[in-house]
């Protein structure tokens, strides 16, 4: 799913927001690209945290299953496509207190072939999105 050019290593910083318009909570962070999984390593507050996503699926359609020690212990699964040099992931998780279900998109970046990108966003229940994670990260020797 992902291609062969891009897997392997990178670095560079993970970003992470709370609520939109506040400054991000910046540390180091890694990905580990394969074929059809990429790791990521990052920290909040100097304790580390990982997560893995797991793809699947007949090209183009995706499935995703998200597990992260940060934002989704017990998992999130995502539907979604590779288009072009992108993969586009979305799901939902409970918002809690009877609130409507939240929504969570991915979006894999791989256009440059010196970088790789994930940006997570949150998806209130109105549609408005907001960037809760950025991190691009440069390919290693």
């Amino acid at each position: 799913m992902i291609p062969i050019s891009h897997h392997g290593r990178y670095a560079g910083t993970n970003r992470l927001w709370f609520m939109p318009g506040t400054p991000a909570h910046r540390s180091p962070g890694s990905l580990v690209v394969g074929a059809q999984q990429v790791s990521v390593h990052w920290a909040h507050e100097g304790v580390p945290q990982q997560g893995e996503l797991l793809l699947s699926g007949p090209a183009p359609a995706c499935r995703c299953q998200f597990t992260d020690s940060f934002h989704a212990a017990a998992g999130l699964v995502l539907h979604g496509l590779v288009q072009g040099p992108a993969a586009l992931l979305y799901g939902t998780y409970p918002a809690g207190d009877g609130s409507p279900d939240w929504g969570w998109r991915i979006v894999l970046d791989w256009a440059d072939p010196e970088h790789f990108g994930l940006r997570m966003f949150n998806v209130m229940p109105d549609g408005t999105e907001a960037l809760a994670v950025d991190l691009l990260g440069a390919r290693e020797p």
